[in-house]
């Protein structure tokens, strides 16, 4: 069974809620050496890719202000050039 729309962009809003509410008291420093906080962040960024190719073309088409093409193309610098 294939998901839907609302299902991916459910996705969407679920990493971008983490990232932002776990980024409230967080200052660059404290980021950097945090190992496991570079990491789930650098997972959330590839769902939210992920999400955003799964999504229907007339969709992205119709909010064309958001930036659908960078999301996808974060998550796929992070997939394919992690080094």
């Amino acid at each position: 069974m294939s998901r839907s729309a609302r299902e991916y962009l459910q996705h969407i809003l679920d990493e971008t809620t983490y990232m932002m509410t776990s980024s409230t008291s967080l200052d660059k420093a404290k980021f950097v050496q945090d190992e496991t906080l570079k990491r789930a962040y650098v997972r959330s960024i590839e769902v939210i890719g992920e999400a955003v190719k799964q999504l229907p073309d007339g969709l992205c088409q119709k909010y064309d202000a958001i930036e659908w093409r960078a999301m996808a193309g974060m998550r796929d610098r992070l997939i394919h050039n992690y080094s």
